[in-house]
């Protein structure tokens, strides 16, 4: 008798289909039409209400089960239309992108058609961007730097936030402006200017309070030999010149094999982007070449690659084209900084609003001209 019973498959006992995935799946859509339900009765109802209405359906998965559940239908808002897209997806990596590490990769999987995710595509974005948030501590890590490039390739500084206890940097900053009309950009250039004059003095008296002893004792000591001063002068001058020369070659010559090397590098992995995110991922790290590495690729290579595109980043482009905006370029969040003429400063776009900001700037330039 237990033979028999041992003998008769966990499938045939329970009628089940013999796809594991499947069951997966399923689970995973059924956990997000829960998580959407809890979502929406939370914003909605007050809290007694919303309490109340659980206890009715006889809610007893404890409120750890909740919060998961709540932050996930919060993180894919997006979704909310469509839950069947996320369905190959285990929460459990549902819940790995609800995180600040992971969280852009949301924004990216709006990209992909229904039916097009896959776990496998999901897991490589996460490897992707863990190799990227590598990167970026590493270099974080190497080297501190003020300097950021637009997306034309110029290069200005930016400065971190200052926190201080007692604020004293913006109280006095402050107090120049107002009373003297000073630009904070006036204040931070002369204050680093005077700070740098300051540091270099002192830098040129050590050394020449340590060395007078001995130079003192070098003249009394060696023969003195009569060197025709303007000679001796020309030399100076023609041996600074051609030092300077070389190092203004040899700077130039590494900087153009730099900027080559970096353009080569984006243009191939441009060719080997499958997705999206690939592309992103590969222009934000080569920003200020990517005009360049875009013009090393065949024709049917940038055809491919502008099918993956969005429908944003291409009527971004195509209003860029069109003289509607000077550039843009794609935050990690989603969000868009594009630049518009009579504009200092870019405007921040979040992805939805791409295309109704567009066609609004479309109607601005119908008007004026």
């Amino acid at each position: 008798m237990p033979g028999t019973i041992t003998s008769i498959s966990y499938l045939q006992k329970h009628q089940l289909d013999p796809n594991p995935t499947a069951h997966i799946e399923t689970s995973s859509l059924e956990y997000l039409h829960a998580a959407f339900l809890l979502y929406e009765y939370k914003t909605t109802y007050n809290k007694k209400e919303y309490r109340t209405l659980l206890d009715t359906y006889g809610w007893d998965k404890g409120s750890s089960e909740e919060k998961r559940a709540l932050k996930i239908a919060e993180n894919f808002q997006e979704f909310l239309t469509c839950p069947q897209h996320l369905a190959a997806i285990p929460v459990t990596i549902l819940l790995r992108l609800c995180s600040p590490q992971y969280k852009p990769i949301i924004t990216q999987l709006q990209d992909y058609p229904i039916g097009g995710l896959t776990c496998k595509l999901v897991l490589e974005l996460i490897e992707e961007r863990k190799a990227l948030l590598k990167t970026q501590k590493q270099e974080q890590q190497k080297q501190i730097s003020i300097w950021r490039r637009t997306p034309k390739g110029d290069r200005y500084c930016q400065f971190p936030p200052q926190w201080e206890e007692d604020h004293q940097t913006g109280v006095l900053t402050q107090e120049l402006i107002d009373g003297y009309g000073l630009l904070p950009q006036q204040i931070l250039r002369e204050a680093i200017a005077d700070y740098h004059a300051k540091i270099k003095s002192q830098e040129k008296e050590q050394p020449q309070e340590e060395t007078a002893e001995f130079e003192v004792v070098q003249s009394s000591m060696l023969p003195q030999l009569e060197t025709s001063p303007t000679e001796s002068e020309k030399a100076i001058e023609v041996n600074s010149r051609l030092k300077q020369n070389e190092q203004t070659s040899t700077s130039n010559a590494t900087e153009q094999q730099s900027v080559g090397e970096e353009v080569l590098m984006l243009a191939e992995k441009l060719k080997s982007a499958t997705s999206y995110y690939q592309i992103r991922s590969a222009i934000y790290r080569h920003l200020a070449v990517k005009d360049e590495a875009w013009k090393q690729l065949f024709p049917e290579v940038q055809l491919r690659i502008e099918k993956l595109l969005p429908q944003e980043v291409l009527a971004l482009t195509t209003a860029r084209e069109a003289g509607l905006i000077i550039d843009y370029y794609e935050l990690e969040t989603g969000w868009f900084q594009v630049f518009i003429a009579g504009e200092d400063k870019p405007v921040s776009i979040s992805k939805s609003n791409v295309i109704s900001w567009v066609q609004e700037q479309e109607r601005l330039n119908c008007v004026t001209t």
